[in-house]
């Protein structure tokens, strides 16, 4: 099975306080423009993907929703309950390979530090090496058949975008 993921973290969002529930925080302008500025970058590069999954909380659903739809893909996205955070990284990992299909590419929106636990379960390393800033894109490009199945192709923050 050959297929590529993006693994995005949210944008940024509003700053926390004690009246909102960490998981109804929502993305402030600087994010929504960081989400514009990967859907612009994704969209000059090519990289559109087949299938959005993100975490339920609200800023990485509209860190994707934004994402879909200046992409302007026609697929829905899907939330993924594995990309929430504190789900260990073997969970998320063997959800995403019941749900992988073969040469299809993938955008994940999920947070820190469960996206980067998850860049080294897929790895195979010990130590996290890569932290995911807000709104970067990370490429990771899995051929299980392959004597190294997964392979970092690239990883880009937003400023660079």
């Amino acid at each position: 099975m050959k297929s590529v993921l993006y693994l995005m973290r949210h944008a940024t969002a509003d700053v926390r306080n004690s009246q909102v529930d960490e998981a109804d925080r929502c993305l402030n302008e600087k994010g929504r423009l960081q989400a514009r500025r990967v859907a612009a970058f994704m969209q000059k590069q090519g990289l559109i993907p087949d299938r959005i999954f993100c975490s339920p909380h609200t800023k990485a659903m509209q860190t994707a929703a934004l994402v879909r739809k200046d992409l302007a893909v026609k697929v829905q996205v899907e939330e993924w309950p594995c990309l929430l955070p504190s789900v260990a990284a073997t969970e998320a990992k063997t959800y995403l390979f019941s749900q992988l299909q073969n040469d299809e590419a993938v955008l994940l929106v999920g947070h820190e530090p469960e996206l980067a636990l998850l860049v080294n379960e897929l790895l195979g390393l010990d130590k996290i090496f890569l932290e995911l800033k807000k709104a970067s894109l990370t490429c990771l490009e899995l051929d299980l058949a392959a004597t190294v199945p997964v392979r970092l192709a690239w990883s880009v923050p937003a400023k660079f975008m």
